[in-house]
């Protein structure tokens, strides 16, 4: 028998003040888990994951990047260039 895996705490639990959001508001328009984002001085589109609210910073987490580079980024929300109207990066392979 193997052992028991422990339960890792979440990220609210770790962080009680941090406010985390799947959903904002960036230049007017609403950006959801999935949209695609362009940011200031970064090639290539990126796709929203997450907005995180601290007491001293906000930030918002992204996948993407040039085309067969893609990774996880995090960029300060003043860094969005454009919020894509339609999505043109495909999603990764193995995902729906």
């Amino acid at each position: 028998m193997g052992r028991r895996k422990k339960a890792m705490p979440t990220t609210a639990e770790v962080h009680p003040d941090w406010v985390i959001s799947n959903e904002i508001t960036v230049n007017g328009r609403l950006v959801g888990v999935g949209t695609e984002l362009s940011i200031k001085g970064e090639p290539g589109r990126f796709r929203f994951q997450q907005h995180i609210k601290t007491p001293t910073a906000e930030w918002i987490d992204v996948i993407g990047g040039k085309p067969k580079y893609e990774r996880f980024r995090s960029f300060r929300v003043e860094a969005v260039k454009t919020v894509h109207r339609l999505n043109r990066v495909r999603p990764a392979k193995g995902k729906s």
